[in-house]
């Protein structure tokens, strides 16, 4: 039997490039994730959605992004929210990612996929949003866990408490973290991080990297740690300026 290796993964969800108030903010935060990749090591980045504010960033936006992710030596994940949706206006078809880092991969089937990653023992599966609406469930139709390797899932929606009321777009159910297959699930959708783990299956917002209020202050991302003997650990680190 393969024994799984020990990783750590840095996620991050919400940083809104390209939004009309605090534009650069949002680039010092995206810098900054990428900063914190960088100086503990981490062995993937995972962007849990919203990436974009919106499909018609300027062409200096995107360049900016595919230069981020070429200071990373280790795997991205990107997938897709409801502000940067997969749909035929996407700011993800335009031809700056056809030339982007070898490490970036966008999840692009609004059906779901799984990208393996076989050097390092994790395959990660997401489903990209196309439309936005109730009818979009984000982790239904999840696949059984591959074997021998650790499983994380990434979704963008928010998470449907019992008493919630509202009829909500991309819910997140509560049953439906309870029954996944998967080892972690990262969320994206909410600016603050919350842990909404079910029945053992460890799932979590990184909340946003930006500051709501811009100024001289950043928020935070997830550090999950993988740890074969002691299964999914995350903690929120808080991201500043100068690192």
């Amino acid at each position: 039997m393969t024994s799984k290796k020990r990783l750590q993964l840095v996620h991050t969800s919400d940083i809104h490039l390209g939004m009309y108030k605090h534009s650069d903010h949002a680039s010092l935060a995206l810098t900054a994730v990428v900063d914190t990749v960088l100086r503990l090591e981490a062995d993937m980045l995972l962007i849990a959605g919203d990436l974009f504010d919106h499909s018609r960033v300027p062409d200096e936006m995107l360049e900016f992004f595919t230069g981020q992710m070429s200071r990373l030596p280790v795997p991205v994940v990107l997938l897709p929210g409801n502000h940067d949706s997969y749909d035929s206006t996407s700011v993800y078809l335009r031809e700056h990612f056809g030339s982007a880092a070898d490490g970036l991969h966008i999840v692009s089937s609004t059906d779901g996929e799984t990208i393996p990653f076989p050097d390092l023992g994790i395959s990660v599966w997401g489903k990209a949003i196309e439309q936005h609406s109730p009818r979009f469930r984000p982790l239904q139709g999840m696949p059984p866990r591959p074997e021998g390797d650790w499983f994380v899932a990434m979704a963008h929606g928010p998470f449907h408490y019992d008493y919630d009321k509202d009829e909500r777009s991309s819910p997140i159910l509560p049953e439906e973290i309870a029954s996944a297959t998967c080892d972690y699930i990262a969320l994206g959708h909410w600016d603050r991080f919350v842990d909404v783990s079910q029945n053992g299956v460890r799932a979590c917002y990184s909340g946003t990297p930006t500051s709501m209020v811009g100024g001289n202050s950043l928020g935070g991302v997830a550090v999950v740690d993988l740890n074969p003997p002691g299964g999914v650990e995350v903690q929120r680190l808080s991201l500043d300026m100068g690192q």
